[in-house]
Parts: structure tokens; sequence; C-alpha cells
């Protein structure tokens, strides 16, 4: 779920790693820090992206966001 902590800022912690995908609003919409890995998730996060109603105009990662190991 997304927590509003200031005036255009929300974070979203993972229930799986720790760590947190940061969403800030700008002047033509919403900018993704670092959107997780898991895909549930992801999914949870875009539907609270939804919810905003306010488009994402950008988005990036701050690191490598690596999952599990492929398995062999």
């Amino acid at each position: 779920m997304l927590t509003q902590v200031a005036d255009g800022v929300w974070v979203r912690q993972s229930e799986w790693v720790w760590t947190n995908s940061i969403v800030v609003q700008g002047g033509d919409g919403l900018i993704l820090i670092d959107p997780g890995i898991d895909g549930s998730e992801l999914d949870q996060l875009a539907d609270d992206l939804d919810r905003l109603g306010i488009p994402v105009v950008a988005g990036f990662s701050t690191h490598p966001q690596l999952g599990p190991p492929a398995l062999a």
C-alpha cells in the first residue's frame, strides 16, 4: 500500500524484501523510483498508482533490482 509521507510524495515498503518504492509528483505526473522486483508487488503498486489517478511519466532504478537466481 502506498503511504503518503508529504505533499506529493508516497512510499511503498516491500513485504518480501527490505526495499521501498518512492513516488514523487512532478509538474507533468508521477515519477516512480525503485519500483521493486516481485511480480505480485509490482501488480499491487500498479493498482495503487491507478487509484491516485495521476499518470506515471518517468521511472528509474537507483541500483540493480536483482531477483532470485535462475534455476539451472
